[in-house]
Order: C-alpha cells, then structure tokens, then sequence
C-alpha cells in the first residue's frame, strides 16, 4: 500500500524523484533496524516524510506539534532513542527539515518504536 501511495505522489508531481528516494532509503532503514517488519506499518510515517521533503523545496510551512503532545513526546521512556533514530534518518535526507517537521517525526517514531 506504502509503495503504490508514494508512486502516485510521484506521478502525479506531489513529491520529486528525491523524496521518493529518500522514502524508499527510510523504509529499508526502519526494517534494518527492526523498527518494521513490513513496509506499510510505517504508512503514515513514510506518507508525512515524503510530504514533508516535498514542504521544504516549497517553503510550505506547518504548524508545530500541540504543546501537551510535545510534552508526552518527550516523557516517554523510547524517547531519547527515538532522537537518535530520527537523527540517523535526518542524515540521509536530501533537505534539512525545519524543527516543527522534525517534531511531527519524533511523534511517528515514537508511536512506531511502541507498536
């Protein structure tokens, strides 16, 4: 399912040829570090990062996480290692994304790493 959304956000100009990459390096990344079995459990992860590459080539701005999530983001105990898998992921991306982004992704890998 994963595969065939990205492939129509491709065709259809939504994300360029670099996010497309780029979610296809994270998926192989999260399953290497056995944070997925499969691909689509990470649907709406991978769905929010090749979106949100696409925002940074656009300057397209969101607005940051609630403050009380942000909060429970970051009490929860697979939060610091959540930072370093988001650091990791940050790394192979072909943008730097903008904090209120990254925060979104915290909140994802977070959900993921509890799943």
């Amino acid at each position: 399912m994963i595969q065939e959304k990205l492939t129509i956000l491709r065709e259809n100009n939504v994300i360029n040829d670099l996010a497309y990459d780029y979610t296809q390096e994270v998926l192989k990344y999260l399953k290497a570090q056995n944070i997925i079995a499969n691909e689509d459990e990470a649907d709406t992860f991978i769905t929010h990062l090749a979106m949100a590459t696409a925002r940074q080539f656009t300057e397209e701005k969101i607005d940051s996480v609630d403050q009380i999530i942000s909060e429970q983001i970051k009490t929860d105990p697979k939060y610091v290692v959540t930072l370093k898998y988001w650091n990791e992921i940050a790394a192979l991306a072909p943008v730097s994304f903008r904090e209120n982004e990254a925060e979104y992704f915290h909140l994802h890998l977070v959900t993921l790493l509890n799943n």
